[in-house]
């Protein structure tokens, strides 16, 4: 990843940082270094996932802060985007499989369908 600082580059940063971190929560013996390839699947679609819920924040932000509801319900709105967006993750990946996965359309694709789902 490169270090400019971007929005873009910290947004997935962060995913990735909060996907390595998840998967030393589920597997604290874990090396890093020697991930399988279920475990480097994992790591992928965790971070994907992770960094297509950064991006809804970041456009739907504004809206958040309009919303008449309190924030509490704001949360549970959040966790059901996220909860879709993971779930939309996983089935495209595996039907993917290993063979012809581009993260950066994966990401693009999910986004518009949780923005079409959500953000309507």
């Amino acid at each position: 990843m490169p270090d400019t600082g971007s929005v873009d580059d910290e947004s997935l940063r962060n995913a990735a940082a909060e996907a390595l971190g998840l998967l030393y929560e589920l597997s604290p013996d874990i090396d890093v270094f020697n991930l399988t390839d279920v475990q480097i699947h994992d790591v992928m679609a965790i971070t994907i996932a992770n960094d297509v819920c950064n991006r809804m924040d970041l456009q739907l932000g504004q809206i958040y802060e309009r919303l008449r509801h309190d924030p509490q319900q704001v949360q549970l709105f959040r966790k059901d985007v996220r909860e879709y967006v993971q779930s939309e993750v996983r089935v495209v990946m595996e039907r993917l499989g290993g063979t012809g996965l581009d993260p950066k359309r994966l990401a693009r694709d999910v986004l518009r369908s949780a923005m079409e789902v959500f953000a309507s």
